[in-house]
């Protein structure tokens, strides 16, 4: 089982990589997705539940900061902002397993909080900030698939914020 959550692992990792050297949010999203939803099955196949709740709740949250420039969003943006964050806070308070819980909850805050900005360099910045705590979670529980994808994903925004978002 260890191995098959290592090369799901590597997978989520993959397109966690791939999803930040997108120029354009919408590409930096969807990748994003995808990443999150293999990242679910990493967890689950490690029995770290409150990694997969919270990486599972993240969706929804995302998907809502994709679509934050739509009429349906964009009339009441900053309820769904709050909704989204409130909702993440109150599934990682439900499936609270222990102080490494916490790692994952803070961890996906950044994520979804980084979603929502509008210029691309920004969301590369504050997804930043969510890796110390990801990297921290998946090293207590064991995900080292994810453990070098954390380190990567450190690389990949900085390659990012070089390419892309760097002074002329």
């Amino acid at each position: 089982m260890q191995t098959v959550a290592l090369i799901v692992g590597l997978c989520a990792v993959f397109f966690g990589l791939l999803s930040y050297q997108f120029r354009r949010r919408v590409g930096i999203i969807a990748c994003s997705v995808v990443s999150r939803v293999l990242y679910v099955a990493q967890y689950v196949l490690l029995g770290a539940l409150e990694g997969a709740v919270m990486d599972l709740s993240a969706i929804p949250a995302s998907m809502l900061a994709a679509r934050k420039h739509t009429p349906f969003v964009q009339k009441h943006r900053t309820f769904w902002w709050l909704a989204g964050n409130v909702a993440v806070v109150l599934i990682g308070w439900i499936f609270w397993e222990n102080m490494v819980s916490l790692f994952a909850i803070v961890g996906v805050l950044f994520e979804i909080n980084a979603l929502w900005m509008t210029k691309e360099k920004y969301i590369r910045l504050i997804s930043l900030c969510s890796l110390p705590f990801w990297m921290a979670y998946n090293v207590l529980c064991g995900a080292w698939g994810s453990v070098v994808g954390n380190v990567l994903m450190v690389i990949s925004i900085f390659t990012a914020l070089y390419r892309h978002d760097r002074k002329q």
